[in-house]
């Protein structure tokens, strides 16, 4: 399995390892992570769920495109966008605990929009942000919509229209994420100290808060960006532009 889950103190750690596929998502993957969102968000043994990227390069580096690439139908990139990511994303924002995004490497399109669902975040000195949708003629469904929410208005603009990457320096300072550290051990380490101050508020409160802060970035979403995202991956350029990539990496 890709996904597996470890419990601490207060934190239920969901873990992506695919490291062989940078941590990109295929629809089975995305499914785990829904199932595993949905049963630790609904467990009373942890304050909050943390989510992040197995080995120290990749946190989650978008859907996998090799299933992109067989996506030629509306009915499959239905499947693989609306269904998958957006069930993933609906299982986030339906969290009755905070979600926390660790980043650990590389967090790009499906990676980086895991930001919007996340409460808090935080990276190593090393990660890497960006949106590369734009480039093989997708859209990225939360940063079309809600980025105003997370960052700059202009930076995320920046990034959905250029798909350039930035620092995690960079995005601490734009908003995007809390705070950066020095390695993995201290990303966890930073995210069971806010785990542990978290569990000592009342936890109905902070389900109540939690879910306030969720409906107004779903309101903004309302599905439309996921609606728009399954759309534009069934058409023949994106496949053509993520063989093409394919093809290059093989060379």
């Amino acid at each position: 399995m890709a996904i597996r889950v470890e419990r601490s103190e207060h934190t239920s750690w969901i873990i992506v390892d695919r490291q062989e596929a940078g941590n990109s998502l295929g629809y089975r993957d995305l499914q785990e992570l829904t199932q595993a969102i949905n049963a630790e968000c609904s467990s009373g043994s942890t304050a909050t769920v943390a989510i992040t990227g197995a080995g120290e390069k990749f946190f989650i580096t978008g859907i996998d495109l090799k299933e992109t690439a067989e996506a030629q139908s509306e009915e499959d990139a239905w499947r693989l966008m609306y269904d998958g990511l957006g069930g993933f994303c609906r299982a986030a924002f339906n969290c009755r605990k905070p979600v926390i995004a660790a980043v650990n490497g590389y967090a790009l399109g499906a990676g980086f929009e895991v930001l919007y669902a996340a409460d808090l975040a935080y990276a190593v000195k090393w990660a890497k942000f960006g949106l590369p949708p734009l480039r093989y003629g997708m859209v990225p469904p939360a940063s079309s919509t809600i980025g105003m929410l997370l960052g700059m208005p202009k930076v995320i603009s920046y990034l959905v229209l250029t798909g350039d990457l930035i620092t995690a320096e960079e995005a601490a300072r734009y908003g995007i994420i809390n705070g950066v550290v020095d390695g993995v051990e201290q990303l966890r380490s930073t995210v069971e100290e806010v785990s542990a101050k978290i569990a000592e508020a009342e936890p109905e409160a902070v389900a109540a808060a939690r879910a306030l802060m969720a409906e107004a970035k779903m309101q903004a979403l309302s599905d439309k960006g996921l609606r728009t995202l399954a759309a534009f991956t069934a058409r023949p350029v994106v496949r053509e532009r993520v063989l093409q990539f394919l093809n290059r990496k093989r060379a």
